[in-house]
């Protein structure tokens, strides 16, 4: 079975230490779900003409700035980013639905993990004291956060498959146990409008 944490920190003093105190909470959600873990974290509003991009790269050695810099010739625009590991959290002015397009045309190997103005979301597989340590989850600083251990029954081991997932912007969700009809629920919310990725 699953396990979910989450923390609300009301105070600053809480806000400066959020990842270090969720973090041996994830960990220990381990025993519950050991093959990928997730967290979502919630900081400070950047400016709202700004959007930050998760994005999670499933090739090793993925090269960054060579994206950064091909986005910028492409849009015109400014791009920032900041890479840990195989994520990366990419800042632009640039719409969400422009770098969705952009990314699946020019690399599709790149996954959009989440978009908005305070939301990062790392996931990753492994045992969540690995995936903790590897994206350093005891130094982030936000207002709250959520994070999900899981033990696959269905689909794949894949960051892919790991929670959070995100359904807007700055918006997730984390659950446990599989749904009996997961088919009917897509065609019901694809006919309000609604889409699904690629094993998203």
């Amino acid at each position: 079975m699953c396990g979910i944490v989450g923390l609300l920190a009301r105070t600053t003093e809480v806000r400066e230490q959020l990842g270090e105190m969720l973090t041996p909470m994830l960990v220990c959600m381990g025993d519950r779900g050991p093959d990928s873990a997730g967290l979502a974290i919630f900081t400070s509003a950047i400016k709202p003409s700004l959007r930050q991009f998760s994005l999670f790269s499933s090739v090793g050695e993925f090269n960054w700035l060579d994206l950064r810099d091909r986005l910028r010739r492409d849009t015109g625009e400014q791009i920032d980013i900041e890479v840990l590991e195989n994520h990366a959290k990419l800042t632009t002015s640039v719409l969400p639905e422009t770098v969705r397009s952009w990314l699946a045309e020019n690399f599709r190997q790149i996954h959009l993990l989440a978009v908005g103005r305070s939301i990062e979301l790392y996931k990753d597989e492994g045992h969540p004291a690995e995936i903790a340590a590897r994206y350093r989850f005891n130094q982030l600083t936000g207002t709250h956060a959520v994070g999900h251990t899981r033990m696959a029954t269905e689909p794949a081991v894949t960051p892919a498959h790991a929670h959070p997932y995100t359904a807007g912007e700055d918006f997730c969700l984390v659950h446990n146990g599989s749904l009996s009809n997961p088919w009917s629920l897509r065609r019901m919310l694809e006919k309000k409008g609604i889409h699904f990725g690629n094993g998203q």
